[in-house]
C-alpha cells in the first residue's frame, strides 16, 4: 500500500490489482519462477483513512468489553475492499457507548481503534436530548463519501468524507417528522454497495417495523447524497406494507422495495425514480412469494432474496426462481466476494452456505461462525473470518477459509434407489424411483438444475458426471432421470457375492404396454434365486433396459424397466450379459460436487471485474473460448447476462473451433444518446463451484474512453523539432511560423494598441510587459505557468509546454502559426484520437463550439451542416451555444495579429469528455499588398503635381502684355 502520486484529491478510487512476474533469463530462454499477486492502495486519496473518525483508544481497552460482544458488524469500502469499518454491538444493557474500528489492510495488521460516545453524546445535547445513558450501536455502513451509524438513540451521519480533514471527523443527526415514532432498535441501514462513478451516487435507506397486523407500524425513508433531503418509501401501489428492505439499482436507476403486504405475502417491487422521488407505478408486476424472507442483496449479475429459502433474479427483479431452502435456520447475512464471484450465506446458527455468480447451485461449508467473529472478503477476493482476541496486538485475529477444501466435502445426495442404464460405455442414465417414497400418488423429483456438474459416486466403485436433467419420466414410479458421463467405471457385485449372476435372466412381460416385468433365472436349483436382499437393487443390461426390483412373486422378482417399449413378451439375457446393481440403501450411493474440468479464457487479456469505457458509435469486440479439459465431458455453450440490455448495443456469436472449443464472441455498440453502464457477465453453467475460471464479469461504460482527444491536423505537418527551433516555409518560400514578441497580448476589439485578455504569450516576468501603457492594459494581464517567478528560466517552460496551444499554457507559447491578411475560409481539419487506435476524422453525430479566448470577434466560421435538426436543436437547448459541424469546418479572419480559437466536441453519449482543442494563428499584411498601396499612392501624388504643374503652365501663357501711356 502507497501513496499513487499524482493525484492528491481525496476521492472514492478503486483499489488496484497487481501481478508481479518473477522471471529467470538465460541466453536463449527466459522462464517465469512465479507469479505474486496484490493489491495498491492509494491511502492519502482514501476518504475515510483521512480522518480520525473519534477518541483514539488502545486495543488492550475491548479486553474488558469482550463477554459482553454479542456480535461484530463491518462494513467495507465500496471502492477499496481492504479498508472498512468494524464495531462491536454489546448485549442491551451490558454496555453503554459506541466502539469503532478502522482498517487499511483487513485487519491482518495497522488496525486502530475509537470510541466516539463522547461525540455523539455531545451532538445530542446540542439538539436537546440531555440523556446519552444507554446508547450502543444498532448498524453502520460506510458508503462512498459517508460513515453512517444507527443507534437505539437514532441516526447520526458524518460530514462528507471528501471534505477538507481539518479536525475529527465530524457528525449530526437525523430529525424527520417520519420517524418520530420510531423504534430504532428493530430499524436497519440498507445500501448497496458500489465505487461511486459520474452515472450514480449513493441511495441509503431507513427501515424500522414492528408489531402485526392491526398494530403493525412500518417506516421507510431514503436519500440521495449528499443526503440533504429525504423521501418516503410510501406509494399508492405499496399501502400499508411490511417494509423489509429498500436498495437502489444504480444500473437500470430504479429502487428495489421488499415488503410484505397485508395478506402475508411477499412482494418485490421495483419503481422507478424520478427528482428522487418513487413513480406512482412499479417497472412491472412484483415478483409474489409465499415465504417472509430477512432481505434482498442487489449485485452487479444478479439479486439474491434470502431468509428461511433463497432466490435468486437476473433480470434487475423481475422474475425470481427457487435456489434451496433451510429447515430450522434462515439466512440473516450475505457476503459478496465480487473478485471471484463468490456468494457467502451466513444462517441464524453460524452455518455457512456458498454460492458463485449467476449459477443455481450451492454448496454447504463445513465451517461455523461464533458471534464474536465476523466473516469478511478482501480486495483479492480472499475469505476470512474476523474474531475478537483481546489477546491480540490489535485485540483482532484472523483465519483464511479454504472454500476448495469445505466444498468437496459437502454431502449432497439423498435416500432412494437409483436405478443404472448404459446407453453407451461412457454415458449412462441414472432413473430416480420413487414409488417406495411415503406419497406413491405425487413422485417428488430430487434432482434438479442446480446438480449439473456434480459427481455421483457409489459404494461398489465409479462415478458419473451429471451433465443432463430428464424432469419428465413416462414410466409409472420412476420421478425423473439425470444422464451422466462416466469418469470412473461403475462396478456391478461380484460373481462370488451375487452368484446368481452366473445363471441366464427370462424375462416375461405380462401386459402390453411392459409398466412392470418378472424376472426368472434360467436353469437355477432351487437354493438359488432372487431373494428379499435383491428388492431395490437393478439389473443391468448394458445397451439395453435395465430393469429395478420392486418386490418377489412366487421366486420371481417383480421389476420395473426403465425402457419398456424395448422389451419383447418374452426374452432371455445370457449369462455375462447382465448383472446386477446396488444402490438402494443408506450408504449405497452419494452426491458431491465433482471436479472441475471447464475453462473460461478472455483472448483479450480481460480480467474480472474489469472497467471498460466505450464511447459514442465505438464498437469493442471481446472474445471468450471456453472448453473442458475431459474429452469425454463435452462442454455446452456459455451464457451471457445483462444488466442493463438497453445501455448500449450488445451482441453475441457463438462458434466451435477444429477441437469443439466454444468460442464466443460479444460486440459492444456505443449507442447514441446513452449515457448508462452494464455488467456483462459470461459463465459456463455446467462448471463446477471448484473452477475457479468458470466465468467472468466485467462492466462498459458509455463514458468518454481513456486517452480519447480531438487534435487540429494541417495538411503540411510542422514537425516538433521546426516548431521549436526550425524555420518551416511554404512552397513561396514564406515563413510559415511567427516569433511572438516577449509578454504579447492580442489587441482589443476596442482597440488594436489597448489589449485587456488576461492571456500573455511568450512570458518574461524580468521584461517589461508589451502594449501596457494603458490603465486598463496594466491591470487585465496575469502569468500563469509564470506567476510568482522573477525571470523566464524560472518559468521551467518545457519543450512539451511550448509545443501546447492550451489558453493553460499561453506563458509558454513562442510561436504561432502565420497567415496572411485576408484570411478566408481557412480549413480546421478534426481528428478523434485515441491511444494504441489510428486517428479518424470527427464527424456526425459530434458537434463543436468555436469561440476566441481573447475575446475578438472579427472573425467567422463557415461550414456545412449535414447533421439531423432535431440533434441539433436538442443540443443547441441543452449548450445554449451556437453548434458547428466539425466536417468543412473553416474560419475567416478580418482583423490583424493573433487569433486564438477554442474548439470544444460535443458528443451526445459523451459530454463528460473533454474533448478540446485549440488553434492559434498570427494574421499579417500581405507585402505585396503594402506595395500596391504605396505604388498607387506614388503614382496618385505624381499626377497630382503633373496636373497641378500643367494648369499653372496653362495659366502663365494666357496673360498678355499691356501698355500702359506715359503719364505726364
Amino acid at each position: 500500500m502507497t501513496n499513487t502520486g499524482s493525484f492528491p484529491d481525496v476521492t472514492p478510487v478503486d483499489e488496484w490489482y497487481l501481478d508481479c512476474g518473477m522471471f529467470y533469463n538465460s541466453s536463449k530462454i527466459s522462464t517465469v519462477l512465479y507469479t505474486l499477486k496484490g493489491t495498491l492502495l492509494d491511502v492519502i486519496r482514501e476518504p475515510v483513512l483521512q480522518w480520525s473518525i473519534g477518541d483514539e483508544i488502545s486495543a488492550g481497552a475491548i479486553a474488558s468489553l469482550s463477554p459482553n460482544i454479542v456480535k461484530l458488524q463491518v462494513s467495507q469500502s465500496p471502492c477499496a475492499r481492504d479498508v472498512a469499518v468494524l464495531a462491536p454491538v454489546f448485549a442491551p444493557g451490558e454496555h453503554t457507548g459506541i466502539v469503532l474500528s478502522i482498517t487499511r489492510s483487513a485487519f491482518t495488521s495497522q488496525t486502530r481503534w475509537f470510541n466516539i460516545t463522547l461525540s455523539l453524546c455531545a451532538l445530542m445535547n446540542e439538539v436537546g436530548i440531555f440523556s446519552c445513558d444507554g446508547i450502543s450501536l444498532v448498524d453502520l455502513r460506510l458508503t462512498n463519501c459517508h460513515l453512517f451509524l444507527l443507534t437505539n438513540r437514532g441516526l447520526f451521519i458524518s460530514q462528507d468524507l471528501l471534505s477538507s480533514a481539518t479536525g475529527p471527523l465530524n457528525y449530526f443527526t437525523l430529525f424527520l417528522p417520519l420517524l418520530s415514532q420510531v423504534n430504532y432498535t428493530v430499524a436497519t441501514l440498507w445500501f448497496s454497495s458500489h465505487c461511486a462513478s459520474e452515472f450514480s451516487d449513493d441511495y441509503i435507506a431507513l427501515i424500522s417495523s414492528e408489531g402485526k397486523d392491526a398494530n403493525l407500524h412500518s417506516s421507510c425513508v431514503y436519500s440521495q447524497y449528499p443526503f440533504k433531503k429525504w423521501f418516503s418509501c410510501q406509494t399508492c401501489a405499496m399501502n400499508k406494507h411490511h417494509y423489509i428492505s429498500f436498495l437502489h439499482d444504480r444500473h437500470q436507476h430504479t429502487a428495489l422495495i421488499l415488503s410484505r403486504t397485508q395478506k402475508g405475502a411477499t412482494d418485490v417491487s421495483v419503481f422507478g425514480l424520478q427528482e428522487g422521488h418513487l413513480k406512482a407505478l412499479a417497472k412491472f408486476p412484483p415478483a409474489q412469494l409465499d415465504f417472509e424472507p430477512k432481505g434482498i442483496i442487489l449485485l452487479d449479475t444478479h439479486i439474491i432474496l434470502y431468509g428461511s429459502e433463497v432466490w435468486m433474479s437476473v433480470d434487475r427483479g423481475a422474475t425470481f426462481n427457487h435456489v434451496f431452502s433451510l429447515k430450522e435456520e434462515e439466512v440473516t447475512e450475505v457476503v459478496s466476494c465480487a473478485v471471484s464471484g463468490v456468494l457467502l450465506l451466513l444462517t441464524d446458527k453460524g452455518h455457512m452456505y456458498l454460492m458463485k455468480s449467476v449459477m443455481h447451485k450451492f454448496a454447504l461449508l463445513n465451517e461455523t461462525l461464533d458471534h464474536q467473529s465476523s466473516l469478511f472478503c478482501d480486495h483479492m477476493g480472499i475469505l476470512m473470518v474476523v474474531s475478537l482476541d483481546p489477546t491480540h496486538p490489535i485485540a483482532l485475529s484472523y483465519k483464511t477459509i479454504n472454500i476448495s477444501h469445505l466444498i468437496t466435502e459437502y454431502e449432497i445426495g439423498f435416500d432412494g434407489p437409483l436405478a443404472l442404464q448404459y446407453r453407451t460405455h461412457q454415458s449412462v442414465l441414472l432413473h430416480e424411483y420413487a414409488q417406495m417414497s411415503s406419497s406413491p400418488s405425487a413422485p417428488h423429483c430430487h434432482f434438479s438444475h442446480n446438480h449439473l456438474g456434480n459427481v455421483i459416486y457409489f459404494s461398489a466403485g465409479g462415478s458419473v458426471m451429471i451433465t443432463d436433467l430428464l424432469l419428465t419420466h413416462y414410466q409409472k414410479g420412476f420421478a425423473c432421470a439425470v444422464a451422466g458421463n462416466v469418469i470412473e467405471p461403475v462396478g456391478g457385485a461380484s460373481l462370488e457375492a451375487e452368484p446368481i449372476q452366473g445363471y441366464h435372466l427370462l424375462v416375461e412381460k405380462e401386459v402390453v404396454e411392459g409398466l412392470y416385468v418378472y424376472l426368472k433365472l434360467s436353469g437355477n436349483d432351487s437354493t438359488e434365486g432372487f431373494n428379499e436382499a435383491h428388492v431395490g437393487k437393478t439389473v443391468v443390461v448394458p445397451g439395453f433396459s435395465s430393469y429395478l426390483i420392486t418386490g418377489l412373486d412366487a421366486g420371481r422378482a417383480l421389476a420395473t424397466p426403465t425402457m419398456p417399449a424395448l422389451i419383447l413378451p418374452q426374452m432371455t439375457h445370457q449369462a455375462g450379459d447382465w448383472l446386477l446393481f446396488h444402490s438402494s440403501g443408506p450408504g449405497s450411493w452419494g452426491m458431491k460436487e465433482g471436479p472441475c474440468h471447464h475453462t473460461l479464457e478472455s483472448l483479450d487479456g480481460l480480467r474480472n471485474d474489469a472497467l471498460i469505457r466505450i464511447g459514442v458509435q465505438e464498437n469493442l469486440t471481446f472474445t471468450f473460448e471456453g472448453f473442458s479439459a475431459n474429452p469425454s465431458l463435452p462442454m455446452k455453450r456459455m451464457k451471457v447476462i445483462l444488466t442493463d440490455p438497453f445501455a448500449m448495443r450488445i451482441t453475441a456469436k457463438h462458434s466451435r473451433d477444429l477441437i469443439n472449443k466454444h468460442i464466443l464472441t460479444i460486440t459492444a455498440y456505443g449507442d447514441l444518446w446513452k449515457q448508462s453502464a452494464s455488467t456483462v457477465t459470461v459463465f459456463i453453467p455446467e462448471a463446477s463451484l471448484l473452477c475457479t475460471s468458470s466465468s467472468l464479469t466485467f462492466t462498459l461504460h458509455t463514458v468518454c474512453p481513456e486517452g480519447l482527444s480531438i487534435v487540429f491536423l494541417m495538411p503540411r505537418p510542422i514537425s516538433e523539432h521546426d516548431w521549436l527551433h526550425g524555420d518551416p516555409r511554404d512552397e513561396s518560400g514564406n515563413k510559415r511560423l511567427f516569433d511572438l514578441p516577449v509578454n504579447y497580448r492580442p489587441p482589443s476589439q476596442e482597440d488594436g494598441s489597448i489589449p485587456t485578455t488576461g492571456n500573455i504569450y511568450n512570458a518574461d516576468p524580468s521584461k517589461p510587459m508589451f502594449r501596457q501603457h494603458d490603465s486598463v492594459s496594466q491591470v487585465t494581464g496575469q502569468f500563469k505557468q509564470c506567476e510568482g517567478k522573477v525571470s523566464a528560466e524560472e518559468c521551467c517552460c518545457s519543450d512539451n509546454l511550448r509545443l501546447s496551444s492550451l489558453t493553460i499554457n499561453s506563458d509558454c507559447r513562442k510561436r504561432v502559426l502565420k497567415l496572411k491578411h485576408p484570411v478566408n475560409d481557412f480549413s480546421i481539419t478534426l481528428f478523434l484520437r485515441k491511444v494504441n487506435h489510428p486517428d479518424q476524422s470527427l464527424h456526425s453525430p459530434y458537434f463543436v463550439t468555436v469561440t476566441e479566448v481573447n475575446n475578438r470577434t472579427d472573425w467567422k466560421v463557415t461550414g456545412t451542416n449535414a447533421a439531423p435538426d432535431r440533434l441539433r436543436h436538442y443540443l443547441k437547448e441543452t449548450l445554449n451555444m451556437t453548434l458547428y459541424n466539425p466536417e468543412g469546418l473553416h474560419i475567416n479572419c478580418y482583423g490583424y495579429e493573433l487569433f486564438h480559437f477554442r474548439i470544444s466536441g460535443v458528443g451526445p453519449g459523451v459530454v463528460s469528455c473533454d474533448l478540446v482543442e485549440e488553434v492559434q494563428m498570427y494574421v499579417v499584411s500581405d507585402i505585396t499588398d503594402i506595395l500596391i498601396y504605396v505604388n498607387a499612392f506614388i503614382l496618385g501624388a505624381l499626377l497630382l503635381c503633373y496636373i497641378q504643374r500643367k494648369v499653372i503652365f496653362r495659366s502663365f501663357l494666357r496673360r498678355r502684355p499691356t501698355v500702359k501711356p506715359a503719364t505726364p
